[in-house]
């Protein structure tokens, strides 16, 4: 019983006639060497230009814009007006459709007296998944080409529709375009933005450069409407990006990424709200954690690398997360053995490294250097508010 209880004094693991430490060390080493090898890959990737590869389409196809609305019914107002009002394809080739989801009753009056389709759905407290699949039983497959997702507060570019249409013309069957912030007004949502821009470099743009799917983000997102009709009912869970991307790989459908279509959408502004989207994501990630764990070894054995790739993103921590344990096996060393705190200063620099080649640029860029300050405090209030309740 004595033995056992060793291991909880720190003159054990430092003893020199015991190698724990050293195989404890080598574990970490390589489970965190791995992702941030991933992260570097894809980071040197992003490099490449991105050119639009997709010519001018010689027929315009009928898209169906969803807006899924949960209780922000006057930032759908708002999107919708800006849709109707900016987009420079034929008015007669798109519908748009409202998923509305405890939308205020002066909001749905309002919605009532626009051009949209409105569908309530038949439970108050529902996902944004059951939502959507409630709107897709009132079409045929056949009523449209392609449908676009939106969130409530997602305003896109005049030409958003062409350039769908020409890539759906050349074959595409499901798009992600380029999300972006559209409010850059505090420290937090400057470092939401950035952290989003950084990840539509790795896991988006770099993935299809390399010949990857895109990674999906939940909305901006177009498909083929009989496809994504065929899809719904078989979409589970209430994260809509998850059950997605499984169900289109599932299928070996690829996933195109449009740098230049932009969709633009509101950030967190305050550490508290962060925190709380955080939890939700890292809620999220235990269950596409497990689904890449159980998953792995048979997509591997068939050779389907684009799924072993996205099971793989599944399986790694977040970036933030990876700061975390980062830093905290780099101190742990070299209190206990320095030596061995060397190689883990390397990997930190290659971390690092991979970050700022996934880093945006322009006036994001300029930002995110003067609120860099407030990273570490958005960091440990997000860490410590992950055990507690929204």
């Amino acid at each position: 019983m004595d033995e056992i209880f060793k291991i909880f004094s720190l003159s054990w693991w430092t003893d020199a006639n015991n190698n724990a430490l050293w195989v404890v060390d080598a574990i970490l080493f390589l489970l965190l060497a791995i992702p941030v090898a991933y992260l570097l890959i894809f980071a040197l990737a992003s490099l490449r230009k991105y050119r639009n590869p997709y010519p001018r389409a010689k027929k315009q196809h009928k898209f169906l814009i969803l807006y899924a609305t949960l209780r922000n019914g006057k930032e759908a107002i708002e999107s919708i007006s800006h849709f109707l009002q900016t987009q420079d394809y034929p008015r007669e080739k798109y519908d748009i459709a409202v998923a509305a989801t405890q939308v205020a009753e002066e909001d749905l009056a309002i919605l009532l007296n626009m051009p949209v389709t409105i569908v309530v759905p038949d439970q108050e407290q529902c996902t944004k998944v059951y939502a959507i699949q409630q709107v897709m039983e009132r079409y045929s497959p056949k009523e449209y080409d392609a449908i676009l997702l939106l969130d409530a507060d997602n305003k896109v570019l005049p030409n958003t529709l062409n350039m769908l249409n020409d890539a759906y013309y050349s074959g595409c069957e499901a798009i992600q375009t380029h999300r972006k912030a559209e409010n850059l007004n505090t420290p937090t949502a400057i470092l939401s933005a950035t952290t989003e821009e950084i990840n539509n470099r790795i896991f988006r743009k770099a993935h299809t450069q390399l010949g990857f799917s895109s990674a999906l983000i939940g909305s901006g997102m177009m498909f083929d409407f009989r496809i994504f009709h065929d899809l719904a009912p078989r979409l589970t869970g209430s994260d809509l990006t998850t059950t997605t991307e499984w169900n289109f790989l599932k299928e070996n459908i690829y996933i195109e990424y449009l740098e230049e279509v932009i969709c633009y959408c509101k950030k967190a502004e305050s550490p508290s709200e962060y925190s709380k989207e955080h939890r939700r994501w890292l809620s999220r990630q235990i269950s596409s954690m497990w689904l890449g764990f159980k998953s792995f070894p048979a997509a591997f054995i068939q050779g389907k690398w684009d799924m072993c790739d996205k099971l793989l993103q599944w399986m790694m921590p977040s970036r933030f997360m990876q700061i975390f344990y980062l830093a905290a096996c780099t101190v742990v060393m070299m209190v206990l053995e320095w030596p061995l705190s060397i190689k883990w200063y390397v990997l930190d620099f290659v971390f690092l490294l991979a970050i700022l080649m996934a880093m945006p640029e322009g006036e994001l860029n300029t930002k995110f250097k003067q609120s860099i300050w407030a990273m570490p405090f958005v960091l440990i209030k997000s860490f410590f508010s992950l055990g507690k309740k929204n």
